[in-house]
């Protein structure tokens, strides 16, 4: 798995790109009575289904009849994944894997709503390369089944290591006392495409069912129509996008069929949403997808999770020394002088080299917290000093984590995971608290830390929600969840000028945030400040008010134009 991983890093840096070529979900056969893809006999049977519209996974205008309620568990086996071949990496191991996993379901007004919502870790039951987050799918039945019910939902595949989402729909048939094997099929992906990642995924699972109630149901559902109701409204991005301007910058064909994964635009409290095109149709269970936003992670987590500490202990957690509770970094020359600021801005003056090779082998293949450090420690000398220079680096970022799960202990009490309290007393607050992100593999309990350099997983929800809550300087229906000033500071609405960069698509970075000029009109002038993550994954936050979302793969960093479109709708400029 290690050399493996290496050549995934060293290829991330080449240009060549992999282009899934099927793209016949986007002009073939869609789904219309009689059914004709997914018939009982098909999914009663072994053999391996062609790649169809998504359409075919989703419940039809046309369903009839009492569907039976699922109730209880599906047990699914491990079972060979169909995909692409890659051509110069060898596979990662246990990646033509679908996993085996057990997923609970409550039965609720035609929903199927999962037990767990957040990453199912796989390795009690599977040699699979994948873990999973199961989202709320629908049960129903159709005449010419013969009695059998259908059910389908989203799953989405999730690699423990650094945070790829391959976006999947999964469907059976089932009566009082078995199902089918489920049909998986993957159209769309939060993935790596140099490192040629992107490609269409089926599977015939077998599949068991274990039935029986859960005690927990009522809450279940109690806790599923909590987060429905409090979603923030979605309206077709169209009605803001007459002349399709904002449409179109989505749509923007560089690499592949289906280049955005999420495209929206957040204005007065409503998220104007793109459809969430496949390469084999719309996504059918638009609030439920899941996104691997990668860098994006130290925005969306990491400074929020900065931010709400800032706010329950004082701003003086800003410049608190690393070395004083990170006991591996205590002795090393690097890391003398520099603060919980300084790693969250990229400005510890400690070696990082280059961010695709330095990353994997002290960060990402290490399997423990304390793996992780003792390699971050041994990175060797460094010229500039502590607040000197912005040099990005992914391991910063991870020991702001570490030292930040010590800092909240040493005020808390030994074994509060710093997490949990960010959970609890914001994202839940916000109506966020399904968002999940990676931690650490090889600790047990409340040792195992987020990276907070890579790993989430939000919903389009969550990640307006969390946006939101930062446009709004951290104040939420009255209540101040997170510091205002630091927030202010980092949004580029203070004097602070922050670090400069010598990225073309950046002139400064703050507190995890970096900014860009731009010049959305003729006498109208900007700095946008943003959320970016590998793969062009951006969330821009315009002085107009509005956030705008764009998660992709294609690497497109020019955002000009896109701004410019959303300026045309409100202009910052008055």
């Amino acid at each position: 798995m290690r050399q493996q991983l290496i050549t995934f890093a060293m290829l991330a840096l080449c240009v060549a790109v992999y282009v899934p070529q099927d793209a016949a979900g986007r002009e073939g056969e869609v789904f219309k009575a009689p059914r004709t893809q997914l018939t009982v006999e098909q999914l009663q049977g072994t053999e391996l289904l062609p790649m169809i519209d998504m359409s075919f996974f989703a419940e039809p205008d046309w369903a009839t009849g009492e569907p039976a309620a699922f109730t209880g568990t599906l047990i699914l086996s491990g079972a060979p994944l169909e995909m692409r071949e890659p051509v110069e990496r060898d596979v990662y191991q246990g990646e033509h894997i679908f996993p085996a996993v057990r997923i609970g379901f409550v039965p609720h007004d035609g929903q199927l709503i999962p037990r767990e919502t957040g990453i199912i870790d796989t390795r009690e039951w599977s040699d699979s390369f994948w873990d999973v987050i199961v989202g709320t799918g629908a049960y129903w039945r159709e005449e010419g089944d013969d009695g059998w019910s259908r059910a389908s939902f989203p799953v989405h595949l999730v690699d423990r290591y650094i945070g790829q989402v391959r976006n999947c729909v999964g469907t059976f048939v089932y009566d009082e006392q078995e199902v089918s094997n489920v049909a998986v099929q993957c159209s769309q992906e939060s993935a790596d495409v140099n490192a040629e990642q992107l490609s269409n995924i089926r599977a015939m699972v077998p599949a068991d069912y274990e039935r029986g109630a859960w005690h927990t149901a009522a809450s279940i559902i109690s806790l599923h129509e909590q987060r429905v109701a409090n979603r923030f409204p979605v309206a077709p991005l169209s009605e803001i996008d007459a002349d399709g301007k904002i449409s179109a910058y989505f749509d923007k064909r560089i690499w592949t069929e289906a280049p955005t994964s999420l495209g929206a635009v957040y204005m007065d409290g409503t998220l104007y949403a793109h459809p969430p095109v496949t390469r084999h149709g719309v996504y059918p269970y638009p609030d439920e997808m899941r996104y691997g936003v990668y860098s994006t992670t130290k925005s969306m987590a990491g400074a929020l999770a900065m931010f709400y500490f800032a706010e329950r202990y004082g701003e003086e957690i800003f410049d608190a020394l690393i070395t004083d509770y990170v006991p591996g970094l205590a002795d090393a020359n690097d890391w003398q002088g520099v603060t919980f600021s300084h790693a969250l801005n990229m400005a510890t003056g400690t070696p990082v080299g280059e961010e695709a090779t330095m990353l994997l082998e002290p960060l990402i293949l290490a399997d423990t917290a304390e793996e992780a450090i003792a390699n971050i420690a041994g990175l060797g000398a460094w010229p500039e000093g502590p607040g000197e220079k912005f040099t990005y680096g992914s391991t910063n970022t991870f020991v702001l984590s570490y030292a930040l799960q010590n800092y909240v202990e040493e005020r808390e009490g030994p074994g509060v995971p710093y997490w949990d309290l960010v959970h609890k007393n914001v994202l839940v607050p916000i109506g966020a608290d399904d968002f999940d992100l990676l931690r650490t593999r090889g600790d047990e309990g409340t040792s195992r830390i987020p990276s907070l350099a890579y790993g989430a997983f939000p919903t389009r929800d969550n990640a307006a929600k969390i946006a939101a809550l930062i446009a709004d300087e951290g104040e939420f229906e009255g209540r101040q969840l997170l510091n205002r000033n630091k927030i202010r500071e980092a949004l580029g609405r203070t004097n602070w000028q922050g670090y400069p960069t010598p990225e073309f698509w950046s002139k400064r970075y703050r507190h995890s945030l970096w900014e860009t000029p731009v010049q959305a009109g003729l006498f109208c002038r900007i700095d946008v400040p943003f959320m970016l993550g590998y793969g062009a994954n951006h969330t821009l936050f315009l002085p107009s008010g509005i956030v705008v979302f764009r998660y992709m793969d294609e690497q497109n960093m020019d955002i000009k134009p896109l701004v410019r479109a959303v300026e045309a709708v409100r202009s910052s400029c008055g």
